[in-house]
């Protein structure tokens, strides 16, 4: 039998959707770029529809509240910072220091423009709690599917009892320094943090190793 032809009412259909996953898609890419150039504190729906090429009341047919459509924008960006971040990691020469190489690479995606953005959003939530409460959504599947990756990439290390925990501490210290570095952009600690938390992972995961050969 010869394949079944979508009605028109189908084709429609999926026509609209597909407009309309455009349209979210352009209002997300606008917001991030309104965040990254002119910060929480001046970001207008206006300026996000005007950079959509879409009315300002079209956000609002997608997205109830201003809050709702910047933790949308921070919910869009994550996962796209987290293939690039994998995409480098994969391109890592043999024998390089995987760990160390992990880490400085995390470091320069909490250096992008886009992500010191998305930490803005979070310290202006300290006091906006609808902000907080919609940010709150997507941080813990974040950090989840943060420690999914990191398992993924050093399987032998995730048989550490306290893994999961390294992984969280790594990502606040990382955090913590990309703020610092908004304030002293070229103080000199700031690479000593970097090697002094390389060394830090090295140890606990290089530890927990030795304990479980001397016990097998």
């Amino acid at each position: 039998m010869p394949p079944r032809k979508a009605s028109p009412e189908a084709t429609a259909r999926r026509t609209q959707q597909e407009r309309r996953e455009e349209t979210r898609r352009r209002l997300l890419d606008a917001t991030i770029g309104v965040l990254v150039e002119q910060g929480y504190a001046r970001l207008t729906t206006v300026e996000v529809a005007r950079r959509a090429g879409v009315s300002q009341g079209a956000i609002f047919t997608h997205f109830e509240t201003k809050a709702e459509l910047l933790v949308a924008a921070v919910e869009h960006l994550f996962p796209r910072l987290i293939q690039d971040y994998l995409a480098g990691y994969g391109g890592l020469p043999g024998g390089r220091d995987r760990i160390g190489a992990a880490v400085e690479m995390l470091w320069a995606v909490f250096e992008r423009p886009e992500m010191l953005a998305a930490v803005e959003l979070y310290v202006a939530a300290r006091t906006e709690p609808e902000l907080q409460a919609a940010l709150a959504t997507v941080e813990g599947p974040h950090r989840n599917n943060l420690v999914r990756v990191a398992r993924g990439l050093f399987p032998e290390a995730a048989e550490h009892p306290d893994f999961e925990a390294v992984v969280e501490l790594i990502i606040d210290a990382v955090q913590g320094g990309a703020i610092a570095r908004v304030a002293r952009p070229h103080h000199p600690a700031l690479r000593r943090m970097r090697q002094v938390l390389i060394r830090f992972v090295h140890r606990s995961f290089t530890r927990h190793r030795r304990q479980a050969r001397a016990q097998s």
